[in-house]
């Protein structure tokens, strides 16, 4: 393993910010990268990286990230990295952030995941993206974990934009449940898995329903789907069962429930349930009396794919995305999905 710093950000009040990477790599004389007789990184091709959390509440994503480490490393010990391919992992990107218990940069409430591919003069969050994406940019596979941005609870997913740029097409090798096609919008230009697309990388983002705690058994399933993604691709030897047959949908076929008025959000299923049309799936109740104000029925029957989890909501509120029994994936793909776009 070779571990190494890809940049350093002087703090005006505390140490600096040190933003780490992890590569793996094993050439034909079964040098590896990093070891005591050093593989050259010039003589790998860049297979995969993947990159952990950009803000700084995205805990689980950096937990994820570790764990890929740690698995990698015993693969690497045990013989089981295909010679030539390069893995880089990048755990945390935003190491100031997570310190202070602040979502976005510390300086100015900035989003880096709003700023590729970066400018190496502008400010503070500009020059991370563009240190960052100088160093992720030519590989052939890139994987970010991202937290979502609804306040509930969600399926795990992958998410694979379509459009310009290179064709994600093998979001199905994570052996996730469901792989989202998300049309990109204006605000997703600046993202990293747009960029990646534009500079020739397949990029996936892989949504898990932890962000702020810690979540060991979804973090072992992200891990064990990010290697099940690299043996089929070709990039490590390391057999597993397949995962879920996933699911491929657009976006906007999931099926949007909204409040019908405001008070206390009293749901009556949980995520992943089966529920069939007119099925009364949560009520919502005065908040001072507790009486019923209004149910909230199922539109569509099909698997509960989000729940709000405030227990507060407003009028118009989105408590639940349904995924629809019949998914069918058309010729026509060009329709955005409203309910679905990062940071809306």
């Amino acid at each position: 393993m070779l571990e190494e710093t890809l940049f350093t950000i002087d703090m005006p009040y505390r140490q600096s910010m040190a933003v780490k990477a992890y590569s793996f790599g094993v050439d034909s004389q079964g040098r590896v990268l990093g070891g005591d007789d050093p593989a050259d990184p010039a003589d790998f091709e860049k297979a995969a990286c993947f990159v952990g959390s950009m803000r700084g509440n995205e805990v689980q994503q950096t937990f994820i990230c570790a764990r890929l480490v740690r698995k990698l490393r015993s693969i690497e010990q045990n013989g089981g990295l295909v010679p030539g391919k390069r893995i880089m992992i990048v755990p945390c990107v935003n190491p100031a952030s997570i310190n202070t218990g602040m979502r976005f940069w510390v300086g100015d409430n900035t989003d880096v995941n709003r700023m590729m591919p970066g400018y190496d003069q502008g400010e503070t969050t500009q020059r991370i993206a563009d240190a960052l994406f100088s160093a992720v940019k030519g590989y052939t596979y890139g994987v970010h974990f991202s937290s979502f941005h609804l306040d509930g609870d969600f399926l795990d997913h992958i998410r694979v934009m379509t459009g310009v740029g290179i064709q994600s097409n093998n979001g199905a090798d994570f052996g996730q449940a469901y792989v989202l096609r998300h049309v990109p919008g204006s605000s997703d230009t600046t993202t990293l898995h747009y960029n990646l697309r534009l500079w020739d990388t397949e990029a996936y983002t892989f949504y898990t329903r932890r962000t702020s705690i810690i979540d060991q058994d979804l973090a072992k399933a992200a891990a064990r789907g990010c290697l099940r993604f690299l043996h089929e691709r070709g990039v490590i030897c390391y057999p597993s069962h397949a995962g879920y047959r996933s699911t491929l949908l657009n976006e906007r076929q999931l099926i949007p429930t909204q409040s019908p008025c405001g008070g206390v959000f009293l749901r009556k299923v949980q995520l992943g349930d089966i529920v069939s049309r007119g099925q009364i799936i949560a009520e919502v109740a005065d908040p001072l009396t507790g009486e019923t104000r209004a149910e909230i029925c199922a539109p569509r029957g099909g698997v509960v794919f989000y729940v709000c989890r405030s227990p507060l909501v407003n009028e118009q509120t989105l408590v639940f995305q349904i995924v629809p029994r019949d998914v069918r994936i058309g010729a026509d793909d060009t329709a955005r999905g409203n309910f679905l776009d990062p940071e809306a």
